[in-house]
């Protein structure tokens, strides 16, 4: 029988980042709770960046050969863990049922005291450095992030509860939960509620639930989502197939439009206003270039301009440029 935790019991579990990144530049919210009990996916900013029945918040890392710690959110004991599952992301039907009942992935769950815990999931197999029954603090080293599990994309997902029940961490309480729906469909823009979890401003990490400009770059032929997930893209070269520009983006809404512009040291190479997207879109990668011209392309500076359009305005941009030389 284990000992009893020498954390005092809290009456509100006070939580930090549970990966060590610096969100919103190199780790993006991907995925936040889905507090509706129905089929209808809602989030607590009133929005879908989540999917059906999902009880946890997605921090996510730009690929799978991105290597981040997995950070224990407040000070406990491990209760449970597992660490032997392979690492691969879930593409396909088969991939799904060979995970079932274990969609955790490699993780563990954590006790607080006074009915509370958080669980760690999808994280890189062989890499958790706790065992059952240690006692941890607060941002404390836990292993690596990693895509084991029902993974589609690299992440730790962070599960709260509070005598069994999941907590949206953004509202703080289980009961919370259906006076936000109700808020949520009096109007669409319901002002968030006091009594958040997060030891910092929570409004920081809601930032991504409306749209994050994930990722910009180079590569020298088109791309694939899978391409990006992998860190597997063609590099750029002065006799690749082709140049291309590229953006990727998460959490978008319909009628968003993702402008893109690429230019040389002789010009500009190739320009999208891109079309309003007919859905709403949890991962996007777009994309403009040309093939590459008889003799390759010249050496010098080229660069890249990525735009997020709504409603006419200009949600976001970033630009980012290379130096070809070979």
């Amino acid at each position: 029988m284990m000992p009893p935790l020498t954390t005092v019991p809290v009456l509100a579990l006070e939580l930090s980042v549970p990966i060590a990144c610096d969100p919103g530049r190199d780790c993006f919210v991907q995925n936040y709770v889905d507090i509706d009990p129905g089929k209808t996916v809602l989030t607590v900013d009133c929005g879908q960046a989540s999917y059906d029945s999902h009880k946890g918040t997605d921090f996510r890392v730009l690929n799978t050969k991105v290597e981040k710690d997995v950070l224990a959110a407040a000070p406990g004991r491990v209760k449970a863990l597992r660490q032997d599952m392979p690492d691969r992301l879930v593409r396909t039907k088969e991939d799904r049922a060979a995970v079932r009942d274990k969609e955790c992935g490699n993780g563990l769950v954590i006790i607080h005291g006074d009915g509370w815990e958080t669980q760690y999931c999808h994280m890189r197999q062989g890499t958790l450095s706790v065992s059952v029954g240690d006692e941890v603090e607060r941002g404390q080293p836990l292993g690596k992030v990693g895509f084991s599990g029902l993974a589609a994309f690299p992440h730790v997902h962070l599960s709260v509860r509070k005598d069994g029940k999941t907590v949206d961490p953004f509202l703080g309480t289980a009961e919370k939960s259906a006076e936000r729906v109700a808020a949520c469909a009096a109007t669409e823009t319901a002002t968030l509620p006091g009594g958040s979890l997060w030891d910092g401003e929570a409004s920081g990490l809601l930032q991504d639930a409306g749209g994050a400009l994930v990722e910009t770059g180079f590569a020298g032929k088109p791309v694939k989502s899978l391409d990006l997930e992998t860190d597997s893209k063609v590099p750029p070269a002065s006799n690749a197939p082709a140049l291309v520009f590229f953006a990727r983006l998460i959490n978008l809404k319909k009628g968003d439009r993702v402008a893109l512009e690429l230019v040389g040291p002789e010009g500009t190479i190739a320009v999208s206003d891109g079309k309003p997207l007919e859905s709403n879109k949890a991962q996007w990668v777009t994309f403009a270039g040309r093939k590459t011209p008889q003799g390759g392309w010249p050496k010098g500076t080229y660069s890249g301009e990525a735009v997020l359009w709504r409603d006419g305005n200009a949600l976001m941009r970033r630009s980012t440029r290379f130096e070809l030389d070979n």
